[in-house]
């Protein structure tokens, strides 16, 4: 190669790297239009010094693919990531990004598009690469376990999403120990997507457990510890035990409130099941203000005419006729 050639390819590497850094630096700061200019400037460095099918444009493209996903141009988020996605396997060799970040990027963006059948083929495809590995890392199998559960959960597969989350459990629970806060959202997913014909004890043991780990690990998310509460006293209360089922709810609206404030649309299930408690009790006076801001927040939301709001006005004129 000429002097003045490989000066010039040394001149382009050195500011390929500086458009990546720059690249990175304002995707840090929120700036994504920034990041993108960047990130095509580099990306067009790159394929002149490296080809366009070379290991290394994966960097620029996986950079480029978050610019556009946090701007919400899907199309061309997924298109960049594929691309990326495809230099990274014809590789064959560990590139920068990795290829299963490159995948989980594309089931953001997925996700986004609402492609759940997409997302699905994806985690899939990702658990088998896990699979053949002769060592994954048990902390991000465990992490993909659990989002294919909750994915296979949501569609009312229920059967398939069980094994995935006990799966996960004890990836958990060998690789970070029984009390840290990930195995409580474990255990709390493989609750709540119980099969429906399972014993209702099975899942309180589960939440019980999971909120065991809340209450001892400042760490756990409060938003889930709300949701243990919640859901372990629909446990109980569907075991006929409703004088506990009410303190877990009224425990349950004190932590969701605590992080949400008084009127957020999570609060309604949790004062319309502590409603529905007392007034099933003989206890309107106690329901009546429960019910009152279930309503508000439910038409709030869904607006006045909605059926979830009629329901909720039912219920009060009942309870008021108690009264």
């Amino acid at each position: 190669m000429r002097p003045d050639r490989a000066l010039l390819r040394w001149w382009k590497g050195r500011e390929y790297r500086r458009l990546l850094d720059e690249a990175a630096s304002a995707l840090a700061a929120s700036r994504h239009a920034d990041a993108e200019a960047a990130c095509a400037r580099a990306l067009g460095l790159a394929e002149v010094i490296y080809g366009t099918d070379d290991a290394e444009l994966s960097a620029p493209l996986y950079a480029l693919s978050s610019a556009q996903l946090a701007q919400g141009r899907l199309d061309e988020a997924r298109a960049s990531s594929a691309r990326a996605i495809a230099i990274a396997e014809a590789a064959g060799a560990d590139t920068d990004p990795p290829l299963p970040r490159l995948l989980e990027q594309l089931a953001a963006i997925l996700e986004r598009q609402g492609k759940s059948d997409d997302v699905e083929a994806l985690f899939r495809r990702m658990l088998a690469g896990h699979d053949r590995t002769r060592e994954p890392d048990p902390v991000e199998l465990a992490a993909l376990l659990n989002r294919l559960g909750l994915l296979l959960g949501r569609k009312g597969a229920r059967a398939e999403a069980a094994p995935l989350f006990q799966r996960a459990i004890a990836l958990r629970e060998a690789a970070l120990g029984g009390g840290h806060p990930l195995v409580a959202e474990a255990l709390y997913n493989a609750a709540t997507f119980l099969e429906e014909d399972r014993p209702v004890a099975e899942r309180e043991a589960m939440l019980r457990r999971a909120l065991e780990i809340a209450a001892a690990d400042p760490a756990v998310d409060g938003a889930l510890h709300a949701s243990i509460l919640h859901n372990l006293a629909a446990a109980r209360e569907a075991l006929g035990d409703a004088g506990e089922a009410a303190s877990l709810y009224e425990r349950a609206l004190a932590a969701r409130e605590a992080l949400v404030g008084g009127a957020h649309p999570s609060l309604r299930p949790t004062l319309v099941r502590l409603a529905q408690i007392h007034h099933a009790a003989g206890r309107p006076s106690a329901a009546l203000p429960l019910y009152e801001r279930a309503r508000a927040i439910a038409e709030a939301e869904l607006g006045p005419d909605h059926p979830v709001a009629a329901a909720i006005t039912a219920w009060i004129e009942e309870a008021r006729s108690r009264s």
